[in-house]
């Protein structure tokens, strides 16, 4: 039955192959021909109206010429019954390819039979009958095609094992078959790329040297599939050596790849081809080219000479002058060209004449010492000695600047030339006409004019009477934004609010008759008198940094670039600022230091007069500063108002500033004892309100419940006391509450409680054993209490209490302890607080192992010392009772064995060379048992 192809990349169009011949055959008239007669097609045995038997078998030629070319990717035979004798008997129908339909065709004269290309399985056991039906005829059609046939003949019969059946005759609908393929890509045009040269016949073909570079031409006639190209390349006389290599994309359609000949030896012929492929199918391969490997390069270096620039350290010539460089083949007949570069990185290629030279046209760009670099190439590609042909270029181009005007308008050139002997210079602007200039003294000066904005570059030249002797490029940015000035403001003169003057716009466009202006927030227009400028007017009555924005209005409606001018107006009233209004939280309120800053930019500004809160008026120095400040203590809740004026060295006074704040309203916090407080010891918190006629404080303190109340006292506050249970950082949140219910605002006041057990850290832990018995190690105690405790005490299980005093400058102090015991071991370790308070008892629970206990004199771990040749003792203590001997290695060479004496041993080592080494080793017990691991990393002196 027909199957669903796999996704493709891209297909054509699906074709219908309609049948161009059919025929069916009869045994019981074998000699009749049925040829392109009307009807469905009859297949398989059934009786006729005098009850006589009738086999039959049909046959459909299909024209596969419009799917030359093309991979098929899917193809079905469909049809469907259109008459069945007997829908219970199970018919098994099969489709074969045969030879063609002659025209005489019949039963005894029929098609011949190839290869059965499907089944299907018809009637009883079918989902319907009569039913449709077909077959997948992928790979016969593509077959097919890529054999070049032009028809497939196809035939459907009964299964000869049930052919005579009477009861499974039928007649069919002539077939449909539907083709979905994909144009293959075709590569053609096969050349060589690099070196040049001919896809060639392996009689006449060209050579290539070591690293050559293949092209070929894909194409599809599916239009829009991406393509690509393979190349191939062998040995001609081994092509089981072939190889394949992929392709890059050139540029229409041409695809090059470039790979390496210099696996073969000189002389071997080399054949190589192209395929296309569009990531769906491989095209075929084109036509087989040749060439033949060349890997001799030209052996000496080519001649150069010029009459024009010769060769050295004589200045000639000049920048923008042409001269004429003959390349000499020294009598090398295999040179095909001449490969040269300069050094700013122009290159090109010269032919060789018959006789092996050639001959470059070559222009300076500037002056001094120059070079040209050229190398002899033969045919196959291969360049031999690079020559270095130095030379040395006088200065003669002529150099300038332009005083831009504009657009439109006239801009003055003023030329310089290096060359006494010059007499003329020009310039040249794109696309117009060279205009000549005098030259007096070395100069030329004259007028320029630029038709449109941007970057242009202008060739400049100079003459000697009529004979160009230097030429060079200047760069020239034209704009044509407008002019801005003004006498009283610009970027470096700071006026002051109120200042009244002018902007005076000039165009540097032709034609202008207006300007449109932006300053801050305000836009305009001016119009421009009959020499193009125009005056504004302005008051600076607004403060602030201005960047204002000017274009010029032509006559014809081109608006011209923005021009950009700054300038800056300094405000006359100072500015106020009181600090923390933005805090979250707040922590301003009635009865705390409130500091508010004055500022102001004024010239000659000594000093602020203020008054705060409708209090007296009061000067403070700003210390030649341009600010000042001070500290105030609000004395109640809500608006706050502060009067200011800038005062200047002539005792003018500023217009003033009132600027009003918020007093915070909520109840002031405070906690004895003071700053941070440690956990487990209470707290006591005073409320006091900061608004008249509060008569409770509603609070919630940390770890307690919301919204208490505590009535407040006569003198406006109330205490609560509370005990901080762990470190961290408590809220308290409080608001007051007068007897009309009237609220503050609620205060969130923050406190630091410390935790006053020590944190013990080790080389130890609870879970894995570490160390041994006796291997001391270090511990460190930290405290957040530090600096206000007077000592650490520990002890080790029931060791005796040892103190020590904590380390300056540190919250953590660190001692050494020795473990011993194996096993569990228990640290227990306390602070003592000023007035001699313990803290809790810190206990810190570690596993020790059972390591040996390492010492050397001369190798202590991770210090430098001893020497090569110097020897060291190293003493063994067992970490663990039973040890009776001990295993170590030094720089994981040989195990040794030394025998312990009461779990102790002394062994010698002698370094052969400085640098670092490793030193291992394990306790060994009287049943075989080894303890843990002790590795020690030693620095031997150099």
């Amino acid at each position: 039955m027909a199957t669903t192809a796999q996704p493709v990349h891209a297909l054509a169009e699906p074709v219908s192959l309609s049948p161009t011949k059919w025929a069916w055959t009869d045994s019981r008239n074998p000699s009749a021909s049925f040829v392109n007669q009307a009807g469905d097609l009859p297949v398989g045995t059934s009786l006729d109206g005098a009850g006589k038997a009738h086999t039959r078998r049909s046959y459909v030629t299909l024209d596969l010429t419009g799917l030359k070319g093309q991979a098929v990717h899917l193809a079905t035979l469909n049809s469907s019954e259109t008459n069945v004798t007997d829908c219970s008997a199970a018919a098994s129908v099969e489709l074969w390819r045969t030879s063609t339909i002659k025209d005489n065709a019949a039963w005894n004269r029929a098609p011949q039979e190839i290869e059965r290309l499907g089944q299907a399985a018809l009637g009883a056991g079918s989902w319907s009958c009569p039913s449709g039906f077909g077959f997948d005829l992928t790979e016969a059609i593509g077959v097919a095609v890529a054999r070049g046939d032009k028809a497939l003949t196809v035939e459907l019969r009964i299964a000869a094992a049930s052919e005579g059946d009477q009861r499974l005759g039928r007649s069919v609908q002539p077939p449909r078959i539907g083709v979905s393929g994909n144009h293959l890509a075709v590569a053609s045009e096969l050349k060589l790329q690099y070196p040049d040269g001919a896809c060639g016949t392996a009689a006449k073909h060209p050579t290539a040297g070591s690293y050559s570079t293949f092209a070929a031409k894909v194409t599809d006639a599916d239009a829009g599939d991406p393509t690509n190209a393979i190349f191939a390349v062998w040995d001609a006389d081994h092509p089981e050596q072939r190889r394949e290599f992929s392709g890059g994309t050139y540029g229409g359609g041409v695809f090059q790849a470039s790979t390496d000949l210099s696996g073969y030896a000189d002389g071997t012929l080399v054949a190589w081809s192209a395929r296309g492929y569009d990531y769906t199918d491989y095209g075929p391969w084109a036509k087989t080219c040749y060439l033949t490997v060349d890997k001799t390069a030209p052996a000496h270096e080519p001649g150069v000479a010029s009459k024009q620039y010769p060769a050295g350290n004589v200045p000639s010539g000049g920048p923008g002058v042409a001269g004429r460089f003959r390349f000499d083949a020294g009598g090398d007949p295999d040179v095909a060209a001449f490969y040269w570069r300069d050094i700013v990185g122009h290159t090109g290629v010269v032919k060789a004449n018959r006789s092996g030279g050639g001959v470059l046209e070559y222009t300076p760009d500037t002056s001094g010492l120059a070079s040209l670099y050229v190398t002899a190439v033969d045919a196959a590609g291969n360049r031999g000695p690079e020559k270095n042909y130095r030379f040395f270029v006088r200065n003669t181009s002529p150099y300038g600047a332009v005083d831009v005007a504009g657009v439109g308008l006239p801009s003055t050139i003023d030329l310089t030339a290096p060359a006494s002997e010059t007499t003329v210079m020009s310039y040249q602007l794109p696309g117009a006409a060279e205009v000549k200039l005098p030259v007096t003294g070395g100069k030329a000066s004259g007028p320029i004019t630029f038709t449109q904005v941007g970057y242009v570059d202008i060739a400049l030249r100079a003459y000697k009477g009529t004979k160009m002797i230097g030429q060079s490029k200047l760069s020239v940015s034209v704009s044509d934004e407008p002019a801005v000035q003004s006498a009283e403001f610009d970027v470096f003169t700071d006026q002051v609010e109120g200042k009244t003057g002018s902007f005076t716009f000039k165009p540097r466009r032709s034609g202008v008759v207006a300007y449109q202006y932006v300053i801050g927030d305000g836009s305009g227009r001016v119009d421009a008198g009959a020499d193009g400028s125009a005056v504004l007017p302005y008051t600076a009555d607004t403060p602030g940094f201005f960047n204002m924005l000017v274009s010029s209005v032509s006559a014809d409606g081109t608006v011209s670039q923005q021009a950009q001018y700054y300038f800056s107006i300094i405000p006359v009233r100072p500015h106020v600022y009181a600090w923390g209004q933005s805090d979250s939280p707040r922590r301003d309120g009635v009865g705390i230091s409130q500091r508010i800053e004055f500022d102001s930019q004024l010239p000659d500004l000594t000093g602020f007069v203020y008054s705060f809160d409708g209090g007296p008026e009061t000067s403070i120095s700003s210390n030649g500063n341009t600010y000042a400040y001070i500290d105030v203590t609000p004395a109640h809740a809500g608006d706050t108002t502060v009067v200011a004026r800038a005062v200047r060295a002539d005792g003018s006074r500023s217009p003033e500033t009132r600027y009003t704040f918020q007093v915070f309203s909520g109840p002031i916090v405070t906690w004895a004892p003071a700053g941070d407080v440690v956990i487990n010891h209470p707290v006591t918190v005073t409320f006091k309100a900061a608004l008249p006629g509060a008569t409770q404080f509603r609070y919630t303190l940390p770890n307690g419940a919301e919204d208490l109340t505590v009535p407040v006292g006569a003198d406006g506050t109330a205490t609560v006391t509370y005990t901080p249970l762990s470190p961290g950082l408590d809220t308290i949140l409080v608001r007051s509450v007068g007897a009309d219910g009237t609220e503050s605002e609620q205060r969130r006041q923050y406190i630091i409680a410390k935790d006053d057990k020590v944190t013990v850290y080790g080389a130890w832990n609870e879970y894995n054993p570490t160390g041994g018995a006796g291997i001391p190690g270090n511990v460190g105690f930290y405290s957040q209490l530090v600096p206000n405790i007077v000592e650490y005490r520990y002890h080790l299980e029931d060791g005796p209490v040892i103190a020590v005093p904590p380390t300056p400058d540190s919250t953590t102090t660190y001692t050494e302890i020795t473990p011993t015991h194996n096993g569990l071991n228990t640290l227990y370790v306390q602070q003592v607080l000023p007035g001699g308070e313990l803290s809790p008892v810190t206990e810190y629970r570690f596993l020790v192992g059972t390591a040996t206990k390492v010492v050397s004199a001369q190798y202590a771990p991770y210090v430098w010392g001893g020497g090569a040749g110097v020897e060291g003792t190293f003493e063994f203590t067992a970490g663990t009772d039973g040890v009776v001997s001990f295993d170590y290695q030094f720089d994981y060479g040989d195990t040794k064995n030394v025998a312990a004496v009461n779990g102790h041993a002394t062994v010698a080592w002698t370094p052969s060379e400085a640098g670092s080494h490793n030193l291992v080793v394990t306790g060994r017990r009287a049943d075989g048992s080894t303890t843990d691991q002790t590795s020690q990393y030693l620095l031997v002196q150099y």
